[in-house]
């Protein structure tokens, strides 16, 4: 049986009253008990502590009749004031306390000096540990907190030890000040982490042990930002983290919250929730660090699961409500401390009677007993699983400072985005991109995607844009294809060959480039067999068959002036009415056989003559010698010379019609160039797609069979060009390369994720792995399947056919010739006898005068 009775400071007459008759209840059933009374005095913190409680009375009857009291004086002060903590401890020592406790909501205890602390007068610290340093003989192997030796009955060597698998890497957290509960779990844990910077998020009620931990944390050369989450909002909460989010750029986030349940629930639920609404804008999620201290007496969790399922990076630490002060702040705490010592030590039948000192010892061996229980914190995270989301436990904590850790507090930011599944919007596009039947795809992108999936650790489902478009700008100014996806935040990557534009990167992110290509012209070749029959003018140009064409008639009317008119024939009467290089005709026969290196009858005696000759046969030697070469290559190697081989050409001729992908960057490159010949292509362009609305299909396949058609030359990248027509012989691009294309993997804009993917596909094309990729997908030769072969080619018909002209070139020529050599000697032999005579009188006529006169005769 025990009563109780407090004083107040201020009662009024009533409460005089009833306090009177208290005593007299007291008194009469305590009349014929012995009584053992016990002062005790209770220093409490001022600044938290509820003031109106002066005095208390706490009694107990035993079981051998005895009656057991315990008076509590209280004094309350500023904790952080040494002074006035000093001068407490000596003011109650002299007023006769057998015992004095300091409340455990005292937050600082600096340490008492040696001279202050009397053996008689046990000091026990109920909130902190007092500086082992400072104090007296302090069991430092126990952490005690209490500046007298514990009675003999307590196990003063018994080691409080973690978990047997965590003992081995059992640590101590060293420190120069005094810490309490919450702030040695607290300290010791971020020592461990070894955070220089972080943000820490707290609750009013204990912000006096967060400017505790600033102070330590300061001290050590640490950065921290602090924020009162108690009187915020949903909203207010979701807007700070916005700014965490944006002002941290991609360095990680270190935040450490700390509170009662319903705070820290608060802050996990508005922190889920905007990790979920803003998964494609903010990297939040997996760049930070999310350290939990829970002060709660229930160790379910299921809640903080649920809110930061989509957090990777999360780690939980229980922490009892006793490290803290409780509502009353402490008083009802050493209340019932010392009231169920009372209870205890007069339910301990073996005992018969009781001294004041025995009291006394007890009382504050069962408080020192309560105090020393042996806590290990667990320290758990929330991991991935096969099953899901799981909490795992990395290690403990005690409630002297010590830490016990056997795995990381953050094990998932060693594991990329954690299985993290993206949308994946791809279109085909070989080789970059090659799809199946079964909706699965290959190609140089997805060897890039698979590899980045497995280094990042994330999985990925792959479509098509409903429209099937790479991406142009309305007139809205909305956007088409793959790119108006980004745009929309519709998916989270683009694995295509996606050209990068400066129009395009206003709605959306590039990554790395890992491809430069170029935009050139795809033609069909014409049939060879139709210029077969050039196959002897082709080793020559035209502008050089021209030349000599012209050289031959020329150089033959010079060697017959030459020839005709030099002085070394000045009296020579034998060559008249011969035929010889004297003659034109002669003279350009002879040229004609010198030039396809033949010989001839006539050759000039004269130095003019020989010199002019001499000349001609280098001439020819040379001529020959380039054809003989250039006709046998034309004869076995086939050079098919395109229709056009420019933009420009392409605009000069009327045989052929073009186009581009539609939807596509050559789109807007061409609605945005400035060059004059490419507006004029894309002018032609859209007046060719009045007409057919195929010269803008976004269907590379079909672009390739209008080609095949012939008339119809497609413009796109020289890769893909390149790779058809290593299957396809009768087609060949133009020698013109314009419009560079860079193409990379695309994100929404701004997105957090981008350099991450930058910096795995720069590893990537250092490693090599890009170019290992490439061979495997890029045809082995560069030429026409067929177009180089190790046997010699059979000349056949076709190939000659031009020779065979020539020969009925000739044929016909000749009849042509004999036929007008009838004609003129028909019409010789049937002149009037008359003419004949005539002519005969008048010769003979002449020669009777004396003129010698040479005649010639029409026989010959």
């Amino acid at each position: 049986m025990f009563t109780i009775t407090m004083e107040y400071p201020r009662v009024s007459v009533t409460g005089v009253i009833l306090k009177f008759k208290l005593i007299l209840v007291i008194e009469v059933c305590l009349s014929t008990q012995q009584t053992t009374l016990l002062d005790i005095g209770v220093i409490a913190d001022g600044c938290l502590s509820n003031k109106a409680i002066t005095n208390q009375t706490l009694t107990s009857t035993t079981v051998w009749d005895e009656s057991l009291a315990v008076q509590l004086h209280w004094a309350y002060l500023d904790s952080r004031d040494t002074y006035q903590l000093l001068r407490t401890v000596m003011e109650l020592r002299h007023s006769g306390m057998d015992a004095i406790l300091l409340a455990y909501d005292l937050q600082y205890i600096g340490g008492l000096p040696k001279e202050i602390v009397n053996e008689d007068i046990p000091v026990l610290a109920l909130g902190g540990r007092v500086n082992t340093n400072l104090v007296g003989d302090v069991d430092s192997d126990n952490n005690c907190r209490s500046s007298f030796s514990p009675p003999e009955t307590t196990k003063q060597n018994e080691e409080c030890l973690p978990p047997l698998f965590s003992v081995d890497r059992l640590s101590t957290t060293h420190s120069n000040f005094s810490l309490s509960y919450l702030d040695s779990n607290i300290i010791s844990v971020l020592h461990h982490l070894r955070w220089t910077e972080q943000i820490i998020l707290y609750e009013k009620t204990i912000e006096f042990y967060v400017d505790r931990i600033i102070q330590i944390l300061s001290y050590e050369g640490r950065f921290l930002v602090t924020y009162d989450v108690s009187s915020m909002d949903k909203d207010q909460i979701h807007q700070l983290l916005q700014t965490f989010d944006e002002s941290q750029d991609y360095e990680k986030i270190n935040i450490t919250v700390i509170g009662h349940t319903k705070s820290v629930e608060k802050v996990l639920f508005t922190a889920g929730q905007y990790v979920r609404n803003n998964y494609r804008k903010s990297s939040l999620s997996i760049r930070s660090l999310w350290l939990v201290f829970l002060l709660t007496d229930n160790n379910d969790m299921g809640k903080i699961q649920e809110y930061t399922v989509n957090i990777d990076n999360v780690a939980v630490i229980l922490l009892p409500t006793f490290f803290v002060s409780k509502k009353d702040n402490g008083t009802t705490d050493v209340h019932q401390l010392v009231r169920k010592a009372l209870f205890n030590i007069g339910s301990n039948i073996t005992m018969t009677e009781m001294n004041k000192s025995e009291m006394n010892d007890l009382i504050l061996e069962f408080i020192y007993s309560e105090l020393q229980i042996c806590h290990w914190s667990p320290v758990q995270t929330l991991m991935f699983t096969v099953e899901g989301r799981g909490w795992s436990h990395v290690g403990y904590v005690d409630t002297t400072g010590k830490t016990a850790f056997h795995a990381v507090i953050f094990p998932n930011t060693g594991f990329g985005f954690n299985r993290r599944k993206f949308a994946v919007s791809t279109l085909e596009w070989a080789p970059f991109v090659i799809a199946f039947p079964n909706n699965t795809y290959s190609g140089l992108c997805f060897d890039l995607l698979d590899h980045m999936a497995t280094s990042l650790n994330f999985t990925f489902v792959v479509d098509v844009p409903p429209d099937g478009q790479w991406g142009v700008i309305n007139s809205n100014g909305t956007w088409t294809g793959m790119v108006g996806q980004l745009a929309r935040r519709e998916i989270d990557i683009v694995a295509a060959p996606l050209s990068t534009q400066a129009k395009r990167e206003e709605v959306m992110d590039f990554t790395y480039s890992f491809y430069i290509d170029y935009t050139t012209i795809l033609m069909k070749k014409k049939d060879p067999n139709l210029t077969k029959w050039r196959t002897l003018i082709d080793p020559f140009s035209e502008e050089l068959l021209l030349c000599v064409c012209i050289s031959l008639p020329v150089v033959s009317l010079l060697l017959f002036l030459f020839e005709r008119f030099s002085p070394f024939y000045v009296g020579d009467d034998e060559r008249e009415g011969k035929s010889g290089l004297h003659t034109y005709q002669d003279a350009f026969w002879y040229m004609y056989g010198a030039l396809l290196t033949q010989g001839g009858e006539h050759l000039p005696r004269s130095q003019t003559g020989r010199t002019l000759l001499s000349s001609w046969w280098l001439f020819c030697i040379i001529m020959m010698a380039t054809y003989s070469g250039n006709l046998i290559a034309f004869l076995t190697v086939n050079k098919d010379k395109p229709p056009f081989s420019t933009v420009v050409g392409m605009l000069q001729q009327d045989n052929y019609r073009w186009g581009t992908i539609g939807g596509s960057s050559w789109i807007t490159a061409f609605n945005e160039t400035r060059a004059p010949d490419l507006m004029k292509v894309w002018a032609k362009m859209l007046e060719f797609n009045s007409s057919d609305a195929s010269i803008l299909s976004s269907q590379s396949s079909e672009h390739f069979t209008k080609v095949l058609g012939g008339g119809y030359a497609y413009i796109g990248d020289k890769t893909q060009m390149e790779i058809k027509m290593a299957k396809e012989c009768s087609l060949l691009i133009s020698d013109d390369e314009f419009m560079p294309l860079q193409y990379a993997f695309g994100l929404p804009n701004f997105s957090p994720y981008t350099k991450m993917f930058s910096d795995e596909l720069l590893h990537i094309h250092e490693s090599g792995l890009l170019h290992i990729w490439k061979s495997r997908w890029w045809p082995q030769r560069n030429f026409c399947d067929g177009e180089l072969v190790t046997s010699a080619k059979t000349i056949t018909l076709i190939d000659v056919q031009s020779a065979f002209y020539l020969i009925g070139i000739g044929l016909a020529l000749a009849t042509l010739i004999i036929i007008i050599e009838k004609v003129v000697f028909w019409y010789q032999t049937r002149v009037p006898c008359q003419s004949s005579k005539q002519y005969s009188a008048d010769n003979q006529t002449k020669l009777m005068n004396g003129n010698i006169q040479y005649i010639a005769s029409n026989s010959q």
